[in-house]
């Protein structure tokens, strides 16, 4: 048996390694404030609309991109809370695929670990959802995930024509697939993942720098072939500090001046401790900012855009 002291210990290392995303205070406060009547009762209806956004019927597998011109934006975060969003607000399967032909940090976000991967689902061509389904994970809450590589190593190049007969293969079986692209946006892949998109959520560091590598962007998408798929993108700001301050706020402004939707994720010491998600963790503003994200993301699929 554990000695109480070493336990008690034990339990300070790991409150600190998996820390919950709102400090105890703002949690007291938050709870409060729900129980005031006009703000509660405007909570609620809010939450009953984006409640009926997710929950909408498909007309096929509607495919949710997330991209970033850089590593480190938080785009992988972003891909696996939005992807948990809409996997608890539907009762058909979902699935987050990883198309990063790097190391991305998607199955550590979504705490899975598969001995297959898109490449091996690809090479195999299965024809049924059993023969399927043994190539893909799945987490505690229900979402279905198709890693890119396997057991996190590299296993050669992922390219389009891969990412194509591998995912290609799971629109008959899925309501929504929620793609974490590697970062930048003018590879082979992440051109293809792009022209097959229903909606895309753009990932930007929540500073004036990643205000500007955003508007690059989108004049890049604009440019390039992608100009439709910007009234289905939602932006995702994201803070990386506690007080970003008035940076974030100018930043936030000069992208909805583009006249896209743009939403702030706060700080949360959950999400920035790099380590799977545990949705029941993550911070109270953070989680609505992600439930707003999934439920407009969602929404802009079904309005057009690929087949």
């Amino acid at each position: 048996m554990v000695p109480p002291a070493e336990a008690w210990a034990q339990g300070q290392d790991l409150v600190r390694r998996n820390p919950h995303g709102d400090p105890m205070l703002r949690r007291l406060g938050r709870g409060m404030r729900k129980g005031i009547g006009a703000s509660a009762a405007g909570q609620a209806r809010e939450l009953a609309r984006l409640t009926a956004q997710l929950g909408a019927p498909v007309p096929s597998c509607r495919r949710i991109v997330v991209t970033s011109v850089r590593g480190g934006a938080g785009k992988s975060t972003i891909a696996a809370l939005v992807a948990g969003v809409i996997r608890r607000h539907r009762d058909d399967r979902v699935i987050a695929i990883d198309a990063d032909p790097g190391l991305g940090s998607l199955p550590l976000r979504l705490d899975v670990r598969g001995a297959r991967s898109l490449r091996d689902l690809a090479a195999a061509r299965p024809q049924s959802w059993d023969e399927t389904a043994a190539f893909l994970t799945r987490t505690e809450e229900g979402l279905w995930v198709l890693p890119a590589h396997s057991e996190r190593k590299l296993g050669g190049d992922l390219d389009d024509e891969i990412f194509r007969a591998g995912a290609g293969r799971l629109g008959r079986y899925f309501s929504t697939s929620v793609i974490d692209c590697g970062a930048g946006l003018v590879s082979g892949l992440q051109r293809g993942v792009l022209s097959g998109a229903h909606a895309q959520v753009f990932v930007a560091p929540g500073t004036t720098d990643g205000a500007a590598s955003a508007r690059a962007a989108l004049g890049w998408f604009a440019q390039n072939g992608h100009g439709p798929l910007l009234s289905r993108t939602v932006i995702a700001l994201v803070a990386h500090t506690p007080s970003p301050g008035a940076e974030l706020e100018r930043a936030a402004e000069e992208l909805s001046a583009a006249g896209l939707l743009v939403v702030h994720i706060p700080y949360d010491r959950h999400l920035a401790a790099g380590i799977a998600i545990t949705p029941e963790r993550v911070g109270g503003a953070a989680r609505d900012a992600a439930t707003l994200i999934a439920a407009e993301a969602f929404a802009r699929s079904l309005s057009g855009g690929a087949t």
